[in-house]
Protein backbone atom coordinates (compact mmCIF):
# COMPACT_ATOMS: atom_id res chain seq x y z
CA UNK A 1 0.00 0.00 0.00
CA UNK A 2 1.46 3.33 -1.06
CA UNK A 3 0.49 5.09 2.18
CA UNK A 4 3.04 2.99 4.02
CA UNK A 5 5.95 5.10 2.84
CA UNK A 6 4.42 8.15 4.50
CA UNK A 7 4.28 6.40 7.85
CA UNK A 8 7.94 5.47 8.06
CA UNK A 9 9.37 7.80 10.69
CA UNK A 10 12.87 6.35 10.68
CA UNK A 11 13.97 8.74 7.96
CA UNK A 12 13.05 11.71 10.14
CA UNK A 13 15.17 10.46 13.01
CA UNK A 14 18.11 9.72 10.74
CA UNK A 15 17.84 13.16 9.15
CA UNK A 16 17.89 14.79 12.58
CA UNK A 17 20.93 12.83 13.68
CA UNK A 18 22.71 13.51 10.40
CA UNK A 19 22.15 17.26 10.60
CA UNK A 20 23.15 17.31 14.25
CA UNK A 21 26.43 15.72 13.29
CA UNK A 22 26.92 18.29 10.54
CA UNK A 23 26.29 21.16 12.94
CA UNK A 24 28.62 19.69 15.56
CA UNK A 25 31.34 19.30 12.94
CA UNK A 26 31.04 22.95 11.96
CA UNK A 27 31.15 24.08 15.56
CA UNK A 28 34.28 22.00 16.14
CA UNK A 29 36.13 24.24 13.70
CA UNK A 30 35.35 22.65 10.35
CA UNK A 31 34.34 24.98 7.52
CA UNK A 32 30.63 25.42 6.95
CA UNK A 33 29.01 25.43 3.51
CA UNK A 34 29.62 28.49 1.36
CA UNK A 35 26.37 28.41 -0.56
CA UNK A 36 25.32 30.24 -3.69
CA UNK A 37 21.61 30.74 -4.29
CA UNK A 38 20.32 31.91 -7.67
CA UNK A 39 16.62 32.76 -7.86
CA UNK A 40 14.32 35.19 -9.68
CA UNK A 41 14.03 38.49 -7.82
CA UNK A 42 11.69 40.34 -10.19
CA UNK A 43 8.63 39.65 -12.30
CA UNK A 44 6.11 36.82 -12.10
CA UNK A 45 8.65 34.30 -10.80
CA UNK A 46 9.83 36.45 -7.88
CA UNK A 47 7.45 34.68 -5.51
CA UNK A 48 9.10 31.37 -6.40
CA UNK A 49 12.48 32.86 -5.59
CA UNK A 50 11.15 33.93 -2.21
CA UNK A 51 10.09 30.34 -1.53
CA UNK A 52 13.60 29.05 -2.27
CA UNK A 53 15.21 31.66 -0.04
CA UNK A 54 12.75 30.88 2.75
CA UNK A 55 13.70 27.20 2.63
CA UNK A 56 17.42 27.96 2.87
CA UNK A 57 16.92 30.54 5.60
CA UNK A 58 14.83 28.22 7.79
CA UNK A 59 17.41 25.45 7.45
CA UNK A 60 20.28 27.82 8.19
CA UNK A 61 18.53 29.07 11.31
CA UNK A 62 18.21 25.49 12.57
CA UNK A 63 21.60 24.03 11.64
CA UNK A 64 24.00 25.84 13.93
CA UNK A 65 27.14 26.91 12.08
CA UNK A 66 26.45 24.60 9.15
CA UNK A 67 26.52 27.47 6.66
CA UNK A 68 29.58 29.72 6.56
CA UNK A 69 28.02 32.10 4.03
CA UNK A 70 24.97 32.35 1.78
CA UNK A 71 25.47 34.43 -1.35
CA UNK A 72 22.42 35.41 -3.39
CA UNK A 73 22.40 36.26 -7.09
CA UNK A 74 19.36 37.21 -9.20
CA UNK A 75 18.15 34.84 -11.91
CA UNK A 76 17.01 36.82 -14.93
CA UNK A 77 16.13 33.57 -16.74
CA UNK A 78 18.43 34.27 -19.66
CA UNK A 79 21.92 33.21 -20.69
CA UNK A 80 23.58 36.51 -19.76
CA UNK A 81 22.13 36.40 -16.27
CA UNK A 82 23.25 32.80 -15.80
CA UNK A 83 26.79 33.64 -16.85
CA UNK A 84 26.95 36.69 -14.57
CA UNK A 85 25.69 34.78 -11.56
CA UNK A 86 28.03 31.86 -12.19
CA UNK A 87 31.02 34.18 -12.47
CA UNK A 88 30.08 35.84 -9.19
CA UNK A 89 29.82 32.47 -7.47
CA UNK A 90 33.21 31.39 -8.82
CA UNK A 91 34.80 34.60 -7.59
CA UNK A 92 33.23 34.07 -4.15
CA UNK A 93 34.53 30.49 -4.11
CA UNK A 94 31.22 28.96 -3.08
CA UNK A 95 31.01 25.21 -2.47
CA UNK A 96 27.79 24.71 -4.41
CA UNK A 97 24.86 26.56 -5.97
CA UNK A 98 21.14 25.93 -5.44
CA UNK A 99 18.16 27.32 -7.32
CA UNK A 100 18.08 27.55 -11.10
CA UNK A 101 14.36 27.60 -11.83
CA UNK A 102 15.00 28.52 -15.48
CA UNK A 103 16.54 26.42 -18.24
CA UNK A 104 18.32 29.30 -20.00
CA UNK A 105 20.30 30.52 -17.00
CA UNK A 106 21.15 26.99 -15.89
CA UNK A 107 22.51 26.02 -19.31
CA UNK A 108 24.72 29.12 -19.42
CA UNK A 109 25.96 28.77 -15.84
CA UNK A 110 26.87 25.08 -15.79
CA UNK A 111 30.08 25.27 -17.89
CA UNK A 112 31.42 28.15 -15.77
CA UNK A 113 30.60 26.54 -12.44
CA UNK A 114 31.82 23.09 -13.49
CA UNK A 115 35.17 24.45 -14.64
CA UNK A 116 35.71 25.52 -11.01
CA UNK A 117 34.35 22.23 -9.59
CA UNK A 118 31.22 23.90 -8.21
CA UNK A 119 28.12 21.65 -8.38
CA UNK A 120 24.72 23.11 -9.22
CA UNK A 121 21.41 21.74 -7.93
CA UNK A 122 18.34 22.74 -9.91
CA UNK A 123 15.03 22.86 -8.09
CA UNK A 124 12.84 23.62 -11.07
CA UNK A 125 14.22 22.57 -14.46
CA UNK A 126 12.63 19.33 -15.67
CA UNK A 127 13.82 19.17 -19.28
CA UNK A 128 15.65 16.00 -20.23
CA UNK A 129 17.87 17.88 -22.68
CA UNK A 130 19.86 19.64 -19.96
CA UNK A 131 20.63 16.31 -18.33
CA UNK A 132 21.89 14.91 -21.62
CA UNK A 133 24.07 17.99 -22.21
CA UNK A 134 25.44 17.78 -18.68
CA UNK A 135 26.38 14.14 -19.11
CA UNK A 136 28.02 14.75 -22.47
CA UNK A 137 30.05 17.69 -21.15
CA UNK A 138 30.76 16.27 -17.67
CA UNK A 139 29.08 19.23 -15.98
CA UNK A 140 28.47 19.06 -12.23
CA UNK A 141 24.71 19.02 -12.63
CA UNK A 142 22.25 17.66 -10.06
CA UNK A 143 18.48 17.67 -10.37
CA UNK A 144 16.27 17.67 -7.29
CA UNK A 145 13.17 18.45 -9.32
CA UNK A 146 11.51 15.63 -11.29
CA UNK A 147 12.58 14.91 -14.85
CA UNK A 148 9.96 15.50 -17.50
CA UNK A 149 10.00 11.76 -18.24
CA UNK A 150 9.20 10.88 -14.61
CA UNK A 151 5.60 12.05 -14.95
CA UNK A 152 4.80 9.86 -17.95
CA UNK A 153 6.55 6.90 -16.34
CA UNK A 154 4.48 7.20 -13.16
CA UNK A 155 1.21 7.61 -15.08
CA UNK A 156 2.08 4.49 -17.07
CA UNK A 157 2.92 2.59 -13.89
CA UNK A 158 -0.39 3.53 -12.27
CA UNK A 159 -2.43 2.54 -15.32
CA UNK A 160 -0.57 -0.72 -15.93
CA UNK A 161 -0.68 -1.77 -12.27
CA UNK A 162 -4.15 -0.62 -11.24
CA UNK A 163 -6.17 -0.26 -14.42
CA UNK A 164 -4.99 -3.26 -16.41
CA UNK A 165 -7.98 -4.90 -18.08
CA UNK A 166 -10.15 -1.79 -17.70
CA UNK A 167 -11.52 -0.04 -20.82
CA UNK A 168 -9.08 2.86 -21.02
CA UNK A 169 -9.39 6.26 -22.70
CA UNK A 170 -6.50 8.67 -23.24
CA UNK A 171 -7.53 12.26 -23.93
CA UNK A 172 -5.49 15.47 -24.18
CA UNK A 173 -6.02 19.18 -24.73
CA UNK A 174 -3.91 19.66 -27.86
CA UNK A 175 -1.21 21.70 -26.13
CA UNK A 176 2.44 20.68 -26.45
CA UNK A 177 2.46 19.54 -22.83
CA UNK A 178 -0.77 17.56 -23.01
CA UNK A 179 -0.05 16.00 -26.38
CA UNK A 180 3.54 14.94 -25.59
CA UNK A 181 2.65 13.57 -22.14
CA UNK A 182 -0.32 11.56 -23.42
CA UNK A 183 1.58 10.22 -26.43
CA UNK A 184 4.47 9.15 -24.21
CA UNK A 185 2.03 7.31 -21.93
CA UNK A 186 0.37 5.65 -24.93
CA UNK A 187 3.67 4.41 -26.33
CA UNK A 188 4.84 3.07 -22.98
CA UNK A 189 1.52 1.28 -22.46
CA UNK A 190 1.79 -0.20 -25.93
CA UNK A 191 5.14 -1.74 -24.99
CA UNK A 192 3.37 -3.37 -22.04
CA UNK A 193 0.64 -4.77 -24.26
CA UNK A 194 -2.02 -2.31 -23.13
CA UNK A 195 -4.11 -0.54 -25.77
CA UNK A 196 -6.70 2.16 -25.03
CA UNK A 197 -10.19 1.75 -26.42
CA UNK A 198 -10.36 5.48 -27.13
CA UNK A 199 -7.77 8.19 -27.91
CA UNK A 200 -8.93 11.73 -28.54
CA UNK A 201 -8.21 15.41 -27.99
CA UNK A 202 -10.54 18.17 -26.92
CA UNK A 203 -10.76 21.93 -27.21
CA UNK A 204 -9.49 23.45 -23.95
CA UNK A 205 -10.99 26.24 -21.84
CA UNK A 206 -14.61 25.42 -22.66
CA UNK A 207 -17.46 25.99 -20.23
CA UNK A 208 -18.98 22.66 -21.23
CA UNK A 209 -17.50 19.41 -22.58
CA UNK A 210 -20.66 17.44 -23.40
CA UNK A 211 -19.49 16.59 -26.92
CA UNK A 212 -16.38 14.92 -25.51
CA UNK A 213 -18.46 13.20 -22.85
CA UNK A 214 -20.74 11.72 -25.51
CA UNK A 215 -17.70 10.38 -27.37
CA UNK A 216 -16.40 8.86 -24.16
CA UNK A 217 -19.77 7.22 -23.55
CA UNK A 218 -19.81 5.69 -27.05
CA UNK A 219 -16.26 4.38 -26.60
CA UNK A 220 -17.25 2.23 -23.63
CA UNK A 221 -14.30 3.51 -21.57
CA UNK A 222 -14.61 3.34 -17.81
CA UNK A 223 -11.18 4.77 -16.89
CA UNK A 224 -9.87 8.02 -18.38
CA UNK A 225 -6.46 9.67 -18.32
CA UNK A 226 -6.59 13.41 -19.01
CA UNK A 227 -3.54 15.22 -20.34
CA UNK A 228 -4.73 18.73 -19.62
CA UNK A 229 -5.11 21.44 -17.03
CA UNK A 230 -7.20 21.57 -13.90
CA UNK A 231 -10.12 23.59 -15.21
CA UNK A 232 -10.68 21.31 -18.18
CA UNK A 233 -10.31 18.17 -16.08
CA UNK A 234 -12.88 19.43 -13.59
CA UNK A 235 -15.28 20.38 -16.38
CA UNK A 236 -15.00 16.99 -18.07
CA UNK A 237 -15.56 15.18 -14.77
CA UNK A 238 -18.57 17.36 -13.91
CA UNK A 239 -20.23 16.83 -17.27
CA UNK A 240 -19.59 13.07 -17.26
CA UNK A 241 -21.07 12.87 -13.78
CA UNK A 242 -24.14 14.76 -15.01
CA UNK A 243 -24.48 12.09 -17.71
CA UNK A 244 -24.23 9.36 -15.02
CA UNK A 245 -21.24 7.70 -16.71
CA UNK A 246 -19.47 6.76 -13.48
CA UNK A 247 -16.01 7.28 -14.96
CA UNK A 248 -12.76 7.11 -13.03
CA UNK A 249 -10.40 9.96 -13.88
CA UNK A 250 -6.64 10.31 -13.57
CA UNK A 251 -4.87 13.58 -14.28
CA UNK A 252 -1.29 14.80 -14.35
CA UNK A 253 0.81 17.20 -12.32
CA UNK A 254 -0.99 20.04 -14.13
CA UNK A 255 -3.93 19.44 -11.78
CA UNK A 256 -1.84 20.60 -8.83
CA UNK A 257 -2.68 24.23 -9.57
CA UNK A 258 -4.76 27.07 -8.22
CA UNK A 259 -8.43 26.38 -7.71
CA UNK A 260 -10.72 27.28 -10.59
CA UNK A 261 -14.32 26.90 -11.71
CA UNK A 262 -15.77 24.37 -11.68
CA UNK A 263 -14.11 22.96 -8.57
CA UNK A 264 -12.26 19.69 -8.80
CA UNK A 265 -14.48 16.90 -7.46
CA UNK A 266 -13.43 14.86 -4.46
CA UNK A 267 -11.98 11.55 -5.58
CA UNK A 268 -10.23 12.88 -8.68
CA UNK A 269 -6.87 11.10 -9.04
CA UNK A 270 -3.65 12.75 -10.12
CA UNK A 271 0.00 11.90 -10.51
CA UNK A 272 1.70 14.76 -8.73
CA UNK A 273 4.18 15.61 -5.98
CA UNK A 274 3.07 14.94 -2.40
CA UNK A 275 2.45 17.86 -0.07
CA UNK A 276 5.17 18.12 2.61
CA UNK A 277 2.62 17.77 5.41
CA UNK A 278 1.90 14.23 4.21
CA UNK A 279 5.57 13.22 4.30
CA UNK A 280 6.87 11.76 7.55
CA UNK A 281 10.35 12.82 6.47
CA UNK A 282 9.22 16.48 6.43
CA UNK A 283 7.81 16.52 9.93
CA UNK A 284 10.82 18.24 11.48
CA UNK A 285 11.12 20.79 8.68
CA UNK A 286 7.40 21.60 8.69
CA UNK A 287 7.58 22.19 12.43
CA UNK A 288 10.45 24.63 11.95
CA UNK A 289 8.55 26.50 9.23
CA UNK A 290 5.47 26.65 11.43
CA UNK A 291 7.48 28.00 14.34
CA UNK A 292 8.92 30.69 12.08
CA UNK A 293 5.43 31.39 10.70
CA UNK A 294 6.67 30.82 7.15
CA UNK A 295 4.64 29.03 4.48
CA UNK A 296 5.83 25.64 3.22
CA UNK A 297 4.41 26.25 -0.24
CA UNK A 298 6.15 25.71 -3.55
CA UNK A 299 9.92 25.43 -3.52
CA UNK A 300 10.47 26.07 0.18
CA UNK A 301 10.76 22.45 1.33
CA UNK A 302 12.72 21.30 -1.75
CA UNK A 303 15.19 24.14 -1.13
CA UNK A 304 15.43 23.07 2.50
CA UNK A 305 16.16 19.52 1.33
CA UNK A 306 18.83 20.73 -1.10
CA UNK A 307 20.52 22.49 1.80
CA UNK A 308 20.38 19.31 3.86
CA UNK A 309 22.13 17.42 1.08
CA UNK A 310 24.90 20.00 0.87
CA UNK A 311 25.39 20.09 4.64
CA UNK A 312 25.86 16.33 4.67
CA UNK A 313 28.19 16.37 1.66
CA UNK A 314 30.24 19.18 3.23
CA UNK A 315 30.69 17.17 6.41
CA UNK A 316 32.08 14.26 4.38
CA UNK A 317 34.29 16.64 2.38
CA UNK A 318 35.69 18.19 5.57
CA UNK A 319 36.57 14.76 6.92
CA UNK A 320 38.71 14.01 3.87
CA UNK A 321 39.79 17.56 2.99
CA UNK A 322 38.24 17.12 -0.44
CA UNK A 323 35.84 19.09 -2.67
CA UNK A 324 32.17 18.86 -1.74
CA UNK A 325 31.32 17.74 -5.28
CA UNK A 326 33.09 14.43 -4.64
CA UNK A 327 30.39 13.37 -2.17
CA UNK A 328 27.14 13.99 -4.06
CA UNK A 329 26.98 10.94 -6.34
CA UNK A 330 25.75 7.49 -5.23
CA UNK A 331 25.28 8.64 -1.62
CA UNK A 332 22.05 8.42 0.36
CA UNK A 333 20.86 11.70 1.83
CA UNK A 334 18.05 11.75 4.38
CA UNK A 335 16.06 14.90 3.66
CA UNK A 336 12.70 16.52 4.26
CA UNK A 337 11.47 15.14 0.93
CA UNK A 338 12.67 11.62 1.63
CA UNK A 339 15.83 9.67 0.90
CA UNK A 340 17.60 11.18 -2.10
CA UNK A 341 20.36 9.51 -4.10
CA UNK A 342 21.87 10.93 -7.29
CA UNK A 343 23.19 8.66 -10.01
CA UNK A 344 26.39 9.27 -11.97
CA UNK A 345 24.54 11.69 -14.29
CA UNK A 346 23.19 13.80 -11.42
CA UNK A 347 19.61 12.54 -11.74
CA UNK A 348 17.57 11.27 -8.81
CA UNK A 349 17.37 7.49 -8.62
CA UNK A 350 13.77 7.65 -7.39
CA UNK A 351 10.67 8.92 -9.12
CA UNK A 352 9.23 11.66 -6.87
CA UNK A 353 5.74 11.56 -8.36
CA UNK A 354 3.00 9.80 -6.41
CA UNK A 355 -0.60 8.79 -6.97
CA UNK A 356 -2.68 11.36 -5.12
CA UNK A 357 -6.40 11.94 -4.67
CA UNK A 358 -8.20 15.25 -4.34
CA UNK A 359 -10.22 15.34 -1.16
CA UNK A 360 -11.49 18.16 1.05
CA UNK A 361 -9.49 20.85 -0.69
CA UNK A 362 -6.12 19.14 -1.05
CA UNK A 363 -4.28 16.33 -2.80
CA UNK A 364 -3.48 13.53 -0.38
CA UNK A 365 -1.85 10.11 -0.80
CA UNK A 366 -4.14 7.68 -2.59
CA UNK A 367 -4.62 3.94 -2.79
CA UNK A 368 -6.82 2.75 -5.61
CA UNK A 369 -8.05 -0.24 -3.59
CA UNK A 370 -9.41 2.00 -0.83
CA UNK A 371 -10.47 4.94 -2.96
CA UNK A 372 -14.13 3.90 -2.85
CA UNK A 373 -14.29 5.15 0.76
CA UNK A 374 -15.12 8.55 -0.65
CA UNK A 375 -18.84 8.81 -1.36
CA UNK A 376 -18.44 11.89 -3.49
CA UNK A 377 -15.83 10.68 -5.96
CA UNK A 378 -15.99 10.89 -9.71
CA UNK A 379 -16.28 7.16 -10.22
CA UNK A 380 -15.13 3.82 -8.86
CA UNK A 381 -13.38 0.66 -10.04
Amino acid sequence: MRLARYLVLAAVSLAGLFLAAVSASAQDGQDGVRLGVIVPKKGNFAILGEQVLAGIEVLAANSGAGFAEILEEPDSCDAAGGEDAASAFVEAQVDAVVGFLCMESLTAALPILSSSRIPAITLGVRSGIIGEDAQRNSWLFYRLSPRAADEAEMVTQIISNDWRGKPLALIEDGTIYGRELTESVRLQLEELGISPVFVDNYRPSQDKQFALVRRLEKSGASHVFIGGDRQDAATIARDSQAANLGLTFLGSDALNAAESEPPLADGFLAVTLPEPRFLASAERAVSQFDEAEISISGYSIPAYAAGQILLAAKRAANAETAPLSKFLTDKEFYTAIGTIEFDETGERKDNPFELMVWYDGTFMPADLENRAQSDTNTGSN
